[in-house]
């Protein structure tokens, strides 16, 4: 009976043991793939979702860093804030005309190995065929010095979590994330662009959870 109670114990404990086994899989092989944000809160734990599904949020994430999304009213939104994205948010769903899968591109890069922080770039290029975040920088307010440019926002030290089976992903976006916000010149090299407070940016949230499907599968299911 001893014998008997002494191997039970030791088969619980060596199952303890498994299930807390640190995982070791690089932060960056988790994130690739398709995401969709399906929560999303501000500082203060406000749900932000509603206002920023033109007509939903998603993220193609590859293997070369390269970043597709729907994410351009969510850029929006963490660029110039809550207040600044209210004024222009009846005229997003326009400037990002999804219907027609013109999708906003970047990068994201992250460290070897687990990583807790990841720097994501997107450029906002805005009017479909014209290219341009003219509209939505006048509709700021923006000095027309700055109008007629791609802008690419760069947010270095994003956070970045998992759940239990990495099909869940959370960014957040706080007080140690730091912005830049540049151009490019002819020759393709970053120039700083300086027509938006980059400490202005919007402290908030984003749950994303992992899809089988490609963008392109997602805009259409949500129109």
């Amino acid at each position: 009976m001893k014998r008997l109670f002494w191997t039970a114990a030791a088969i619980a404990m060596l199952g303890a043991g498994t299930s807390c086994v640190k995982d070791d899989t690089p932060t960056k092989q988790k994130m690739e793939g398709v995401w969709e944000v399906t929560a999303a809160y501000d500082q203060e734990g406000k749900n932000i979702l509603a206002p920023l599904e033109v007509p939903v949020i998603a993220f193609h994430l590859s293997s070369d860093n390269t970043v597709i999304s729907t994410a351009g009213p969510m850029m929006m939104y963490i660029v110039y804030g809550d207040n600044k994205y209210t004024q222009i948010a009846s005229t997003v769903d326009q400037v990002f005309n999804y219907a027609s899968l013109d999708f906003t591109g970047g990068e994201f890069f992250v460290g070897d190995g687990v990583q807790d922080r990841f720097t994501l770039e997107m450029k906002l290029e805005g009017l479909p065929g014209q290219k341009t975040l003219t509209t939505l920088l006048d509709l700021l307010g923006i000095s027309q010095s700055w109008l007629n440019v791609v802008i690419y926002h760069k947010f270095m030290d994003v956070g970045v979590r998992f759940n239990y089976d990495d099909t869940q992903m959370t960014w957040d976006f706080d007080n140690i994330t730091k912005a830049v916000y540049n151009t490019k010149d002819q020759y393709g090299n970053y120039i700083l662009w300086q027509g938006w407070p980059v400490n202005n940016f919007s402290r908030c949230s984003f749950v994303l959870k992992k899809r089988s499907q490609d963008i392109s599968s997602i805009v259409q299911q949500h129109q």
